[in-house]
C-alpha cells in the first residue's frame, strides 16, 4: 500500500515538475521561478501565478475551461511571470482588470475594453489615450488609426473638440503616438499679397467668406485672411490648395482698374454719420495739402444722409482708401454700461416726555387765590379745560358763543393726545380744581432700500426718475376787493434720480459722472398753511469704479440729542416733590444714510443677456414668491402672447 503512494506521487511529480516548483516558491523579486505547463487548464496556470506573485484572481466562468501551454528555459521574477501571464491570457482572448489592492478580474476581451484606466500596469493591459489634435481632423485621423490598433481596441472622435480617444494594449500606445505626432502637423503656408487698387479689409471679408466651412463634421477651416491697413496689404495663412485659391481671387479683384472710382457710399452700423463727417473733413484736408492738390475738382468732399446713416465720399483712390481705414476704425460697436446705485437709509428715533399740571382756582366771589402750573411742552393745555368745565369765569358768564368757543378749544386740545393721560378736576362750590399727568414714549424705526439703475452707451448721458410731479404755490395776485384771484404755480419732480455719464478707459475702469437725488414731500410748514416742506439727499460727484466693482458714493451718519425741561422756579429744583412743579422730555434720533454704484460693462449679446436675465428673474421670482403657488407666471404669458417671443432665461 506504501508502495502504490510513492508510485502515485513520483508519476504526478514528473508530469508536472515546474508546477510543483512554483507552489512551493515564496514570492520573491529575483529570479527564480521557472514555467513549464504543457497543455494544462488555465486555472492551473492562474492558481500557480497567484502564489508566485501573492494576487487574488477573480477568473470568468468561460476561462477555467481554456488549456495552455506555457514553458520558459531560464528562471523568472515575480514581475516576469506576472507579465508572461499576462500575454498568456491575450494570447486566448482574456485580460486582467484591477479590482482592488492586489485583486485582478480575468474577463473577455471584449469586457476589458470597456473598463480600461489611464495608466497601464503592464505592456500586456488595456489603457486609455487621449490625443488632442491640432492641425489634422480627427474624424479622419480615426480612419488611418484603426488598422493598426487591436482587433477588440477602440478607437473614437470627437469633432467638437478634434480629440481622439484610444483604448488599446499599452504595448500598442508607443506606436500609436508616433503615428499621430506624424500626421498631426500643420500644412500651412503664408503669402503676402499687396494691393494696388482694392482695400485690404473688403477683400479680406471676401476671402474668408469664401473659405467658411460648410460641413458639420468638418472640426476648422485651415484658411485665415487678415488685412494690413498701414499698408494695404494681405496676408494669408492657409492649406497650399486654400492659399492659391485666394491669390487667384485677389489678384482678380485688385486687378480691375479703380482709378476712376472716386465716389464711395459708405453705411455706418454704429457711429453717427453726422458727428464722423466733421471728423474725415479734418482728415481729407490734411491728405488734400500733403498730396498738392490745388484744383478745386481735386478735392475731397465729404456728406451724409440721415435716413440711411451713410457717409457720401468723392475723393482720389488713394484717399479714399485711407477714410475707409478711419471709418472702420470709428464705426466700431461701443461698449454699453449697466450703472446700479444702491441706497440705504437708516433711521431710529425716540422719545419721552413726563409732565404734571395743576390748577386751583375760585369762582364768581369766592376769595380762593388763583394757582397752577401749565408747561407749553405738555398737553392738554389745563387752562382750557378749566373754562370748559366752570359755570362760573369772568370770560363765560351767559354768552353761549363764549362758552361754545371754550368747549371746543377743550376738545381739540384733548384730540391731540398720545401716550397715558390722568386728569382729576372739578368745581365744590365757588371752588375750581384740576390735575392732569401726561406721559409719552414714541419710538420709529424706519428702514428705507432703494435700488435705481440704468444702461447707457459709453461716453452718453442717462437720467432716470421715479417719482411724482408735485404742485408747489409761487405767488398769488388779488384784484381789487380781493376778485379775481390769480394764483402762480411751479412743479418739481420729487422722488428717486439718477443721471449718469459713464467713459470706459483701456484698463477697463469706468470713470462716471453722477447726479443722484432721493426727494420727498415731510408734509406742511404748519397746520394751515398751504406751503411745503422737502426733504432731499443729493449726491453730484465723479469716480472711478473698475467693471463690476461696488463703491461708496456718499453718506450721512448722524446721532442729535434734545433734552427739554420746564419748571418752576425753585419749586422745581425740591428733591422728589419737585416732579410735582416741572415737565421733562428727551428725544434721541439717529440716521445712517450710505449710497453704494455698481457700474458693469456690457460689451456684448451675452453681457446683455446675463444682465437681463438676472434682473428679469428677480421680478419674476418676486411676483411668484407674492402670487399663487402654481409656477405660472404672468409676466412671463404677457411677454410671450404680446411680444411673441420666450421670456429671458
Amino acid at each position: 500500500m506504501k508502495l502504490k503512494t510513492l508510485l502515485s506521487a513520483t508519476a504526478f511529480i514528473a508530469a508536472t515538475p515546474s508546477a510543483f516548483a512554483l507552489a512551493n516558491q515564496a514570492p520573491s523579486d529575483t529570479a527564480r521561478h521557472v514555467l513549464n505547463f504543457e497543455d494544462v487548464e488555465l486555472s492551473a496556470l492562474i492558481a500557480d501565478v497567484s502564489t508566485v506573485t501573492g494576487y487574488t484572481f477573480v477568473v470568468h466562468p468561460e476561462a477555467r475551461t481554456k488549456r495552455i501551454t506555457v514553458s520558459s528555459t531560464t528562471p523568472l521574477t515575480r514581475q516576469q511571470v506576472f507579465d508572461v501571464f499576462l500575454s498568456s491570457l491575450r494570447v486566448h482572448g482574456f485580460a486582467a482588470i484591477p479590482a482592488g489592492k492586489a485583486t485582478y478580474r480575468i474577463v473577455p476581451e471584449q469586457s476589458a475594453v470597456g473598463e480600461a484606466g489611464m495608466s497601464a500596469y503592464g505592456s500586456n493591459a488595456f489603457t486609455t489615450e487621449i490625443f488632442n489634435l491640432k492641425h489634422v481632423n480627427a474624424v479622419e485621423a480615426a480612419k488611418m488609426l484603426k488598422p493598426i490598433i487591436d482587433e477588440q481596441g477602440q478607437v473614437i472622435a470627437n469633432s467638437q473638440s478634434n480629440t481622439l480617444v484610444v483604448v488599446d494594449y499599452a504595448s500598442n500606445v508607443p506606436r500609436l503616438r508616433n503615428m499621430v505626432g506624424n500626421i498631426d502637423v500643420d500644412p500651412s503656408v503664408t503669402a503676402t499679397i499687396q494691393l494696388a487698387n482694392t482695400s485690404a479689409t473688403e477683400v479680406a471679408s471676401i476671402l474668408t467668406s469664401l473659405n467658411a466651412s460648410t460641413s458639420e463634421d468638418s472640426y476648422k477651416t485651415n484658411f485665415k485672411a487678415i488685412a494690413s491697413e498701414a499698408g494695404n496689404a494681405l496676408i494669408l495663412r492657409g492649406d497650399p490648395a486654400a492659399v492659391e485659391r485666394a491669390k487667384l481671387v485677389t489678384a482678380d479683384l485688385d486687378g480691375r482698374d479703380r482709378l476712376k472710382d472716386t465716389i464711395r457710399v459708405v453705411p455706418l452700423n454704429n457711429a453717427d454719420a453726422n458727428e464722423v463727417v466733421p471728423i474725415l473733413q479734418q482728415v481729407a484736408y490734411a491728405i488734400d495739402k500733403r498730396r498738392g492738390l490745388a484744383e478745386p475738382n481735386e478735392a475731397t468732399t465729404i456728406a451724409h444722409h440721415d435716413s440711411t446713416n451713410s457717409l457720401v465720399i468723392s475723393a482720389a483712390p488713394e484717399t479714399l482708401l485711407s477714410l475707409e481705414r478711419v471709418i472702420s476704425d470709428l464705426d466700431r460697436r461701443r461698449a454699453q454700461v449697466l450703472v446700479e446705485a444702491i441706497i440705504v437709509e437708516m433711521s431710529d428715533d425716540t422719545a419721552r416726555q413726563l409732565g404734571l399740571q395743576f390748577l386751583l382756582s375760585g369762582t364768581g366771589s369766592n376769595s380762593t387765590p388763583f394757582a397752577t402750573t401749565n408747561f407749553s411742552a405738555s398737553a392738554p393745555n389745563l387752562l382750557t379745560l378749566a373754562g370748559a368745565i366752570s359755570d362760573d369765569t369772568p370770560f363765560s358768564g351767559d354768552d353761549e358763543t363764549v362758552n361754545e368757543a371754550l368747549t371746543t378749544a377743550a376738545l381739540n386740545s384733548l384730540l391731540g393726545l398720545t401716550g397715558l393721560t390722568v386728569g382729576v378736576g372739578g368745581q365744590d362750590g365757588d371752588t375750581l380744581f384740576g390735575a392732569v399727568l401726561t406721559a409719552v414714549e414714541a419710538d420709529t424705526n424706519s428702514r428705507i432700500l432703494s435700488k435705481p439703475f440704468n444702461m447707457t452707451l459709453d461716453n452718453g448721458t442717462s437720467s432716470l426718475l421715479v417719482g411724482q410731479n408735485v404742485p408747489i404755490t409761487t405767488g398769488q395776485v388779488l384784484g381789487d376787493d380781493n376778485s379775481n384771484p390769480f394764483t402762480t404755480v411751479e412743479r418739481k419732480d420729487v422722488g428717486v434720480s439718477l443721471t449718469v455719464t459713464p467713459r470706459i478707459s483701456n484698463d477697463n475702469t469706468i470713470r462716471m459722472q453722477i447726479e443722484q437725488e432721493v426727494s420727498n414731500v415731510a408734509g406742511a410748514i404748519a397746520a394751515g398753511v398751504t406751503d411745503v416742506v422737502f426733504n432731499t439727499r443729493e449726491i453730484s460727484t465723479s469716480v472711478i469704479a473698475d467693471d463690476g466693482e461696488i463703491i461708496v458714493l456718499g453718506g450721512l451718519i448722524e446721532q442729535k440729542e434734545e433734552f427739554s425741561n420746564q419748571k418752576v422756579p425753585v419749586l422745581g429744583d425740591i428733591p422728589v416733590a419737585g416732579r410735582l412743579f416741572r415737565t421733562e422730555g428727551k428725544s434721541l434720533g439717529r440716521t445712517n444714510l450710505m449710497v453704494f454704484i455698481r457700474p458693469t460693462v456690457i460689451r456684448d449679446r451675452r453681457d446683455a443677456a446675463g444682465a437681463t436675465s438676472r434682473s428679469y428673474n428677480y421680478i419674476r421670482a418676486e411676483e411668484l414668491w407674492e402670487g399663487e403657488s402654481d409656477g405660472t407666471s404672468s409676466i412671463d404669458n404677457f411677454i410671450t402672447e404680446v411680444l411673441g417671443s420666450p421670456p429671458p432665461k
